[in-house]
């Protein structure tokens, strides 16, 4: 008997929750380059090297995938400050600094895909939610802080939430063009803040 003339190339099999992360961070890539409404789902099925009916067994819709994508990017965003916060070797006034600093410079290292996936039905709630729990974590840390002198501040809560959307806004300006912000200043100014606002002494690095 003789060979096919051509031989079907064998799919490797993965895991779903790995399947599903090849076909996301297929999607970051085509939404980015193209936006939601102009990405067809063939390119991003191709570029996950899965088929039409494989990304249908995750995402009824490209919207849906949008979602999702939405959900992991700020649920990264929000694990950039826990990782940080949540390091007790380090001193507590540098992690303060440290996490303001980070979730600046993740921001905008991935201002492209904010763009094009903020406005999606939904993504409003989650980002309130992301911001919330960061909130959150560095209130928590400004506590500890007061207790264990290493933080002077009256209103730890108030200052974490003002500092931290303070910054948030000047991230936007910079990353729309609303205002000529070199990224880089921004993330110096988040840590310069920080220390004033938390009464911190200087910290160094390492």
């Amino acid at each position: 008997m003789g060979t096919p003339a051509t031989a079907k190339r064998k799919r490797v099999a993965k895991p779903p929750e790995e399947r599903r992360k090849d076909i996301l961070d297929a999607a970051a890539e085509v939404f980015t380059r193209k936006g939601i409404a102009d990405a067809r789902i063939e390119e991003i099925t191709t570029l996950a090297e899965v088929s039409k009916g494989t990304f249908y067994l995750y995402f009824k819709t490209k919207d849906e995938a949008a979602a999702a994508l939405w959900e992991r990017h700020m649920d990264n965003f929000a694990g950039v400050g826990e990782k940080i916060l949540g390091n007790a070797e380090v001193p507590l006034a540098r992690r303060l600094v440290d996490v303001l600093e980070s979730l600046c410079r993740f921001a905008l290292e991935h201002a492209d895909l904010h763009r094009v996936l903020y406005d999606g039905a939904g993504a409003q709630e989650v980002h309130a939610a992301a911001n919330e729990r960061l909130i959150g974590m560095i209130a928590t840390a400004a506590q500890e802080g007061v207790k264990s002198g290493d933080v002077i501040c009256e209103q730890p809560d108030m200052m974490a939430r003002a500092l931290f959307h303070g910054f948030c806004g000047a991230v936007t300006d910079a990353i729309t063009g609303y205002a000529p912000l070199s990224h880089e200043e921004v993330v110096t100014a988040s840590g310069h803040m920080t220390r004033a606002v938390f009464g911190l002494k200087e910290t160094g690095r390492g």
